[in-house]
């Protein structure tokens, strides 16, 4: 699974240019402030919520809306796009609920323990300006379904199988922007004006970044 990195903040600026910007105004103090930063701390905190995943490792007819999240904390220079030191990680429960088999009329199956959409194993950027991969695993347990929905249950043994997820940490300058950013952008500014929330544009990850200067 593959997080779409969105450039920033010049994608973000050349996708505002048909905006009317006169009641939307551009925050100079911001500009000037993260202009002069090289190197930015963030705390980032990643969540999904997918509906109709399949729960076993092969093709078997159990399904759930799961829910996870993680968290990043890591040094970023912002003018060469890379890694300052070694980023850290921490995993957080998944749940998976709402369990249904091949129709929502069968019967449902059981999950034997816990499953994880995505836990992180290590971070890695292949070179400076590429996209960090967090390189994970998915956690499936083992798992009862109910087979051509029969009423007989077949045991489907768990397994651990390989996910990645790439992010891409934004420029801080996007601050500048707030007020000019579209209702509907997948960029956005939290309310408090600390972080910089950002939406997957092919799948359901929302990463939130707040950012320090260091």
């Amino acid at each position: 699974m593959k997080l779409v990195w969105i450039a920033a903040p010049a994608a973000l600026a050349a996708s505002l240019i048909a905006w009317p910007v006169v009641a939307q105004p551009f925050d100079a103090a911001a500009e000037a402030k993260w202009s002069k930063v090289e190197i930015v701390h963030f705390e980032v905190v990643g969540e999904i919520a997918d509906k109709h995943v399949q729960i076993p490792p092969v093709d078997a007819d159990l399904y759930a809306d799961v829910v996870d999240r993680v968290t990043l904390s890591f040094d970023w220079n912002r003018k060469k796009n890379v890694f300052v030191g070694v980023p850290k990680f921490q995993n957080y429960p998944g749940t998976a609920s709402n369990l249904f088999g091949m129709e929502r009329k069968c019967p449902t199956g059981k999950l034997n323990g816990p499953y994880e959409h995505f836990d992180i194993v290590e971070i890695k950027q292949s070179a400076p300006g590429q996209a960090p991969e967090l390189v994970g695993q998915r956690i499936h347990p083992d798992t009862m379904v109910a087979e051509s929905c029969g009423s007989h249950l077949r045991l489907y043994k768990g397994a651990v199988s390989p996910a990645s997820v790439y992010i891409g940490p934004p420029d801080p300058q996007m601050f500048a922007m707030a007020k000019m950013i579209p209702a509907d952008s997948p960029i956005k500014v939290s309310p408090d004006g600390k972080s910089i929330i950002m939406t997957a544009k092919n799948n359901n990850w929302v990463w939130t970044y707040t950012p320090t200067a260091k």
